[in-house]
């Protein structure tokens, strides 16, 4: 079988990368720059570094500050307005995921001439749009989403309560895991679960290919030995460079394998009842681990032992669940929520099954995914971690 495996846009890693984005800003041919944001991340003293750098390469600055949690449509809207009135030829995105897509929306929007809810009507009837987006440098200040170096937006239709991905390709990622010291523990664990997460399904989507592969057992190992560490130790540079590291490989490799229903699930979560994005990742990782270990008993074992976990068994079954229960076990060694912690039913869980069923994501599972497929996972989803 021939696979074909890419990497999106070129990564600028390392402590004090950040100090590069004015050099980038010239390289991508930019004058004057939008640079979105959110409050928290203007409060740490991020942009200053970008300011700073943007002025010594001599390029004109706007600060859109208003990106929110899940990246609302409203919101990309309002920049993609400041974009177009005050004619910048670039973006930048400096933040969190829901900051990076928020950037990623505007980029498309501002090169086009349409509103939000059209740019969104294009997407989920798959029409291309007049123009490609406007060029975009990414910075991520969490280890998570690996959005820097991702092909989609994650944009929420507040009307449909939906979230959407929209095609909005970065120019380029600079990777800085200084810009993540002091992370709050919870950030800290569920944007490192967010990547944990993407490598999972992306080893087991349909379309796997072995540039990914190895990019995400790489990120397994990382994760599982430095994210402890990080959320103990919040100032600690080598746990968060291995983090950062991790978090960026995860989102090139499943930039092309893919995920799949575990992200489903995670969006109608995040939709519905506005669980961190991450601890719903989290969750449901090891609801597809068994799910898809019939399919993939080597990748499964695999992952396990990037884990520290040895299984002699042959039966996939088996091998699933042994995988599945050891990183429950670390998701509560590391005090990650339940569901019932976060004050959900059962029957709230299950009433997702609807939005899952029309999530596009869920036909990349290499095992058909039936209404009873999905009513069972969720069920596993809320019964197998309490």
């Amino acid at each position: 079988m021939v696979q074909r495996y890419t990497q999106l846009c070129p990564v600028a890693f390392g402590a004090g990368a950040v100090s590069t984005t004015g050099d980038v800003a010239k390289e991508l041919g930019f004058c004057k720059v939008l640079v979105v944001t959110d409050e928290n991340v203007e409060k740490l003293g991020h942009i200053q570094k970008v300011v700073d750098s943007l002025e010594a390469a001599g390029i004109e600055m706007i600060l859109f500050n208003r990106s929110e949690m899940d990246a609302p449509d409203y919101s990309v809207q309002a920049g993609a307005d400041l974009a177009k009135g005050e004619a910048v030829d670039g973006i930048i995105g400096i933040g969190g995921g829901s900051v990076l897509d928020t950037a990623k929306g505007i980029s498309v929007l501002a090169a086009n001439d349409i509103t939000v809810a059209e740019m969104l009507d294009y997407t989920r009837k798959m029409m291309p749009l007049a123009n490609p987006s406007m060029k975009l440098i990414l910075i991520p200040t969490t280890s998570g989403t690996g959005s820097e170096s991702t092909f989609v937006a994650v944009i929420s239709d507040t009307k449909t309560h939906e979230k959407i991905g929209v095609p909005s390709p970065p120019s380029f990622a600079i990777v800085d895991p200084e810009l993540t010291l002091g992370m709050p523990k919870a950030i800290t664990l569920y944007t490192g679960m967010d990547a944990l997460s993407h490598v999972c399904e992306a080893l087991t989507s349909i379309q796997p290919n072995p540039h990914s592969d190895v990019l995400c057992y790489d990120t397994i190992e990382r994760i599982y030995k430095w994210l402890p560490v990080a959320a103990d130790e919040p100032m600690n540079l080598e746990a968060r460079e291995n983090l950062a590291l991790a978090s960026n490989h995860a989102g090139i490799a499943f930039n092309d394998a893919m995920v799949h229903l575990g992200h489903a699930i995670a969006h109608s979560l995040g939709a519905t009842y506005h669980i961190p994005h991450g601890v719903a990742c989290a969750l449901v990782t090891p609801v597809i681990i068994e799910l898809t270990a019939p399919v993939y008993p080597d990748k499964i074992k695999k992952i396990g032992a990037c884990m520290g976990l040895t299984v002699s068994s042959k039966d996939p079954q088996e091998i699933g669940l042994a995988v599945a229960n050891h990183l429950r076990t670390f998701q509560k060694e590391l005090g990650l929520p339940t569901l019932t912690e976060l004050d959900l039913t059962r029957e709230q869980i299950l009433g997702c099954t609807d939005y899952v069923a029309n999530e596009g994501l869920r036909f990349l599972c290499p095992v058909p995914v039936t209404e009873t497929v999905i009513t069972e996972s969720l069920g596993k989803l809320y019964d197998s971690y309490q």
